[in-house]
């Protein structure tokens, strides 16, 4: 697998349960197996939207969608598999097998918090929703952040990236993963503007307010590897890294 294309799949799992609106696990405290776990979840762009992992899983809980420029009114259709859980999509309760409200979209890309609750349990899981061009594209890698510097007006970060290797041959059965680094493989690449900053653990992660406060912060949990997403050549979002999806 390329250090530098790390698969998505794995990487979006990545992004993480973090801050307030990426918080949650898979059925914490839940009575039973699925009673806050969604059986299916689908969109209203199948003609133009591309979300990865292509296939849905219960146990995956992070998502990329992304979507042509033109649209502009996307929503989601969440089916919980325990009819007395409640579903709610960015905090507005929705119906199992109904949809959802719309999604106000601009170019910049955002999460779209998705809760299924039962039982003072519940379970979280985020799409990540943008409207680019076709040309445009998403990447996903993960490394140990080497060098977080300015040049003039733009922020850049430099990163070994490492190779994430999968135990498991579906997401159903408990999908593992793990990374090796046998050598350096350094990028560098700048820093969008709008990029997200998270530090801390996957479980356990806070938004930096700018890359001051990450730059600061990355090193609170004594590591530096990161997820890193990346639109084209410019970094749009990272998140602490975590092998266990």
């Amino acid at each position: 697998m390329s250090k530098r294309f790390l698969a998505l799949a794995l990487a979006l799992a990545l992004m993480l349960p973090c801050a307030s609106a990426l918080a949650g696990g898979i059925g914490t405290g839940a009575s039973s197996a699925n009673s806050t776990l969604l059986m299916s979840l689908t969109h209203n762009c199948p003609n133009t939207g591309i979300m990865l992992p292509d296939t849905f899983s219960p146990y995956q809980t992070t998502y990329l969608l992304t979507v042509a420029s033109w649209v502009s009114r996307p929503t989601f259709t969440p089916t919980a598999y325990d009819p007395n859980a409640t579903i709610t999509v960015n905090g507005q309760v929705v119906r199992s097998g109904e949809k959802s409200q719309v999604i106000p979209l601009s170019n910049k890309p955002q999460a779209v918090t998705i809760v299924v609750s039962n039982g003072g349990a519940s379970t979280t899981y985020t799409i990540y929703i943008q409207r680019r061009p076709s040309e445009r594209r998403t990447r996903v890698s993960s490394g140990y952040i080497s060098e977080i510097y300015q040049t003039g007006n733009t922020w850049r970060i430099n990163a070994d990236l490492v190779t994430v290797q999968f135990a498991g041959d579906d997401y159903n059965n408990g999908n593992r993963s793990s990374f090796r680094n046998p050598d350096k493989d350094n990028y560098d690449y700048a820093v969008a503007t709008n990029c997200y900053f998270y530090y801390g653990t996957k479980a356990n992660c806070y938004r930096a307010a700018n890359i001051y406060e990450f730059k600061d912060k990355y090193l609170t949990n004594g590591s530096t590897l990161y997820t890193i997403v990346y639109i084209e050549d410019e970094i749009v979002a990272i998140f602490p890294y975590d092998a266990d999806y």
